[in-house]
């Protein structure tokens, strides 16, 4: 199909390119893509629809001004990225996991600072924490019985194969 742009002006030009590029950006695949940019000390989340959006995000994230890690419901997503690529059960499943991996390093972080604080005592004055933690073991406990309540969920798999890796060259390894 080929189409006679001549007769448009440029602001009617314009526009169509605004509407296909929001039209192409908008469709559905049937797929999920949530792209995790951390771009200059910042981090964000944009949840795309389909497999061309996304690759457009990761062009423009390319690495240099940024990277994107990709969590998809597509298991044959062709995206190509600095970041990961990781294949995801379902949305709720990606919440779920996102949640208990927060839980678990906040966890760690809290045993860690109470345990330095409580063994002050038996630290060199010089490496001893200056401030008390703001939180008690009561709070630890709490952060426990949530991570219990999360419930099942499928962790991400990468479905990104770096170049000139297969997976038989390290079977038996």
């Amino acid at each position: 199909m080929e189409m006679d742009f001549t007769k448009y002006s440029v602001e009617e030009l314009r526009e169509l390119q605004n509407r296909i590029g929001s039209y192409l950006h908008n469709m559905t695949d049937g797929f999920i893509y949530i792209c995790q940019i951390r771009s200059y000390g910042n981090r964000w989340k944009n949840v795309l629809t389909n497999e061309l959006a996304v690759n457009d995000l990761c062009i423009e994230y390319d690495g240099y001004d940024g990277i994107v890690d990709v969590y998809t419901t597509n298991p044959d997503a062709k995206i190509s990225n600095y970041g990961e690529v990781n294949y995801i059960k379902s949305e709720e499943d990606y919440r779920k996991w996102k949640d208990a991996t927060s839980l678990v390093s906040d966890i760690k972080n809290y045993e860690d600072r109470l345990k330095k604080w409580e063994d002050r005592e038996n630290v060199p004055f010089h490496s001893r924490p200056t401030f008390a933690p703001m939180y008690t073991q009561d709070d630890i406990d709490v952060l426990k019985s949530k991570l219990e309540t999360i419930g099942e969920y499928e962790k991400p798999t990468s479905i990104k194969k770096s170049e000139g890796y297969e997976e038989s060259d390290y079977e038996g390894d």
